[in-house]
């Protein structure tokens, strides 16, 4: 029966420049014990063969005892059945397993194999192998595998400190990273690291780099506004409205050429369209979800080709018939011409008669062939005529059912739009409604998230949006209402230069059994959204309330107009290069805090 302590190995290899992940005297054994036993006086435990301790011992019927190993391997080897201890015959099969003596040698002291390393354990042979799982001397490698291998006890400190593989948080994002990889994560890929603008210098946050050079940088090459239409020029930002100015006359000319391409284009297709425009079968309709103009100015131009061809057939001109000519058959209409156009295809024709047919006269005096030929043409004439009244009836019809069918939209389309109307009042009430509960339900503290913050902050800079307003809330369920008001890019004094928080009392549902004027204090605070708790430093100021002031009044419009707050509440510069914006959003918290 295999021991417990057949993972012990006393040897040492002899390879002491590399280990594996257990330590060298985990092999495979193949002698007695080789440990140093604590108060062994009695060599009775020695093996005769290995002269080391016995493991897993047997008994000769001679009464010696061996190693299990030592004497099945002495007897294979020597030839000779013997006892090596006697000389006595030996049978291999009545060499039989001593367990007494096996449980007096498991139940020996002895010290740690690493005690020259420095540990003082003195274990049971028994529970020897538990303690070299969790002996701090035993060396191991890394499990971050970066090649190091060092003894158990120092590992805490190693991975925490020294292995280049281990993760840390980084400084300015909160990202992990490699220990190995932090420098290169904060110069190519931390977002929260200033960097320079490679065009106009200033220093801004990695995150903001981009958009910076997309659209507000004054130094980055930009194409003309009309690049499209032709335009080669390529300026700086800063220079291209100077352009825009200067350039007015060479960008209206790259308009009108393109105009012109477009009406050469439409000019080459509407004659083909006009000269050779078929009826509209009835089951060839426009579709029912065409819009309403498109078809209106389809069946229009439609029946304008068709009154055009009627007129042209209704004035027969003075040319001979020709199996040439410029007369239309029943599958198109005559191509309308005038103007000069007209008189040079009249010319065009009359020489192109000339040579087909040169004996044809223009004189009043006409031969029998020619008059048969002139009621061929007046026949050939009705027929024509008769086949455009039919297709012009088939138009009106089919513009009649069109009609018909857009009023049918325009009635679905009025219905939904009064539909959509109602469902979107609904959806603000709803919005309004639950605002109006998360408001008093805040208990007084209330977190505001600005989102979209670069947005606003570019409105505030150039003017558009200067002022923006948190939702309403309540100091408590049936407390005052207030408001926050932030100017992202200052007021008065502090315009450009820092962030302005102001506190809005507003008129609420229980102002009657309130105290007037407000009588308290009020905590203004800006989030540091750092993901590493250590590092943030929040801005707080505390507001005391001051009752002559009109901002503490009880309101007489939906939103007192008179604030109370800091005009220079944090400096834009550090607001911008910090974590107190991050996700493009600034968190502002109001405490209310009403004496009494």
């Amino acid at each position: 029966m295999a021991s417990v302590f057949d993972t012990l190995e006393p040897k040492n290899n002899g390879d002491s420049g590399s280990y594996s992940s257990n330590v060298n005297f985990l092999t495979e054994p193949e002698d007695g014990y080789d440990f140093e036993f604590v108060n062994l006086k009695d060599d009775k435990y020695d093996c005769p063969i290995c002269l080391l301790i016995l493991r897993d011992p047997v008994q000769t019927p001679c009464g010696h005892r061996f190693c299990h190993k030592c004497i099945h391997r002495w007897l294979s080897e020597s030839g000779e059945q013997r006892c090596p201890v006697d000389n006595t015959t030996v049978i291999r099969d009545q060499v039989f397993p001593d367990n007494f003596a096996k449980r007096e040698i498991l139940s020996l002291q002895v010290k740690c194999p690493k005690s020259k390393e420095g540990c003082k354990v003195i274990e049971v042979l028994k529970q020897l192998p538990k303690h070299l799982e969790v002996c701090g001397y035993v060396p191991i490698p890394c499990p971050n595998e970066c090649s190091d291998i060092l003894l158990r006890k120092d590992l805490p400190h190693h991975l925490s400190q020294i292995c280049t593989k281990r993760k840390i948080v980084c400084c300015k994002c909160g990202e992990q990273v490699t220990a190995e990889r932090e420098q290169e994560h904060l110069h190519k890929e931390c977002p929260m690291v200033t960097v320079v603008c490679q065009y106009c210098q200033i220093e801004l946050l990695r995150n903001q780099i981009n958009s910076h050079e997309e659209f507000d940088c004054q130094r980055v090459i930009v194409p003309c506004q009309y690049q499209p239409m032709g335009c080669t020029t390529r300026l700086e930002r800063c220079e291209m409205s100077q352009h825009l100015q200067e350039s007015i006359q060479q960008h209206m000319n790259l308009m009108f050429n393109i105009l012109m391409q477009l009406s050469s284009a439409v000019q080459n297709i509407a004659p083909g369209a006009l000269q050779h425009f078929p009826a509209v079968p009835q089951s060839h309709s426009l579709p029912v979800t065409s819009s309403e103009q498109s078809i209106t100015n389809l069946l229009e131009s439609l029946r304008i080709g068709v009154q055009q061809g009627m007129n042209v057939l209704s004035n027969p001109t003075p040319v001979p018939y020709s199996p040439d000519s410029n007369v239309s058959s029943v599958e198109g209409f005559p191509e309308p011409v005038t103007g000069s156009h007209s008189h040079g295809l009249i010319e065009r024709n009359i020489s192109e008669q000339t040579q087909v047919a040169p004996s044809i006269s223009y004189s009043s005096q006409q031969s029998n062939k020619d008059v048969e030929g002139g009621a061929y043409v007046s026949v050939q004439q009705g027929y024509e005529l008769k086949s455009l009244k039919d297709q012009n009836v088939t138009q009106d019809e089919s513009l009649a059912r069109h009609e018909h069918q857009i009023d049918e939209i325009r009635g679905r389309n009025d219905n939904h739009e009064k539909i959509v109307k109602d469902l979107n009042k609904r959806l603000k009430m709803l919005e309004s409604t639950i605002n109006e509960f998360e408001g008093r339900t805040c208990n007084g503290t209330y977190v505001w998230k600005i989102r979209n913050y670069r947005k606003y902050r570019r409105e505030a800079e150039i003017g558009d949006t200067t002022a923006i307003h948190s939702p309403p809330f309540y100091s408590h369920f049936y407390g005052y209402k207030l408001c926050i008001r932030a100017n992202l890019n200052g007021v008065d004094s502090a315009r450009g230069t820092h962030l302005s928080i102001f506190i809005h009392f507003m008129q609420g549902d229980y102002d009657d059994i309130l105290d007037w004027p407000f009588n308290g204090r009020i905590i203004l605070t800006v989030i540091d959204q750092n993901p590493v708790c250590e590092l943030r430093h929040h801005v707080v100021e505390t507001l005391i309330s001051k009752p002559n002031l009109a901002a503490f009044q009880r309101p007489n419009t939906p939103r007192n107009h008179k604030g109370f707050g800091y005009m220079e509440f944090l400096p834009i510069g550090i607001l911008d290069n910090s974590t107190y914006v991050r996700n493009d959003t600034l968190i502002i918290k109001a405490c209310i805090l009403p004496n009494g």
